[in-house]
């Protein structure tokens, strides 16, 4: 927290109560930024505003509903903070769902991993483009991760068509996760947009994810994990990848970041783009998806300076 430079005056949406998004939030707000979690469980979340509150007692945060497996849900989060805010400095796209052992879909027939870990941070940024794009020097950092190389890019896997395999299923959302984050940077760049993205990953951290799943995959990171415990950073730890990019004066619109040792630990540095990130063809394709699963286009009309 100490090379965070002080957010005095900036506000900050961060998706996620708890693990890394929870360390982002006190992280923020300890360095005096206005501070938005956002999650699904009220419960969860208002202990987690309560326990910055006890570190930084004159902390601006609060905590917000927001369920990205329910585009409803979504929609009504962004109608709220647009009619609320007049800037949104920092959009974190952190909270994810991590290889559930079941099938499970939106209201949509949209895979739920590719629905929260992806779709849903698409919705939300298209959602709040308005004050977004008029925020200047807004920033938006979703996180992707180590596994985002599935064995195949098959954007039918999005609603399981092909069938549901956990892992293929979750490596598929952060490999877009990624993809959304260069597309966004670049298509700011060419339209004027004014908004910088970034890509991030934690490389190998301690969090519950890890302990939400019993299929096959889940099983032999555990034993992996129980054997080699040190090659596990902290959430803490974990987090330093997207505050970096958040709030650093060194980073570059449309570049990933995460951790420098092998990708699994330390602190944040230029990471590796996957070929499939970098092939415009793919995300254009991928992007074309979201607007049509999401109904959401991001856009911006001088006329209707609030309409995204």
């Amino acid at each position: 927290m100490k090379n965070i430079p002080d957010q005095s005056g900036k506000t900050a949406i961060v998706t996620g109560t708890g693990g890394i998004g929870f360390q982002i939030a006190y992280a923020l707000a300890g360095a005096n930024a206005d501070v938005i979690l956002a999650g699904r469980n009220e419960k969860n979340g208002s202990k987690a505003v309560s326990d910055i509150l006890t570190d930084f007692p004159d902390a601006a945060i609060r905590f917000e509903q927001l369920d990205l497996a329910e585009m409803q849900s979504i929609k009504s989060f962004c109608e709220r903070m647009n009619a609320e805010l007049t800037k949104v400095d920092l959009l974190m796209c952190i909270a994810g769902l991590m290889m559930p052992d079941d099938l499970k879909t939106s209201k949509e027939g949209v895979e739920m991993q590719f629905q929260t870990n992806y779709l849903g941070h698409f919705a939300l940024t298209a959602g709040l483009f308005p004050i977004l794009r008029t925020s200047p020097g807004a920033r938006v950092i979703t996180i992707s991760s180590l596994a985002n190389r599935p064995a195949r890019f098959d954007l039918r896997d999005a609603t399981a068509e092909r069938g549901y395999s956990a892992s293929l299923s979750y490596a598929l959302s952060k490999l877009c996760c990624l993809m959304f984050a260069i597309e966004l940077a670049k298509r700011s760049e060419e339209q004027g947009w004014g908004i910088s993205a970034y890509g991030v990953h934690p490389g190998l951290a301690k969090t519950q994810l890890f302990n939400r799943s019993h299929g096959s995959t889940m099983t032999l990171l555990q034993v992996i994990f129980f054997i080699l415990p040190f090659i596990r950073q902290s959430a803490k730890n974990a987090a330093r990848p997207a505050l970096f990019a958040a709030t650093s004066g060194k980073t570059v619109s449309g570049r990933y970041y995460g951790p420098w040792f092998f990708g699994v630990m330390g602190p944040p540095r230029r990471a590796l783009i996957p070929g499939r990130a970098k092939n415009r063809t793919l995300r254009k394709e991928l992007w074309d998806l979201s607007v049509s699963l999401t109904g959401y286009e991001l856009r911006y009309s001088h006329e209707d300076n609030r309409s995204g």
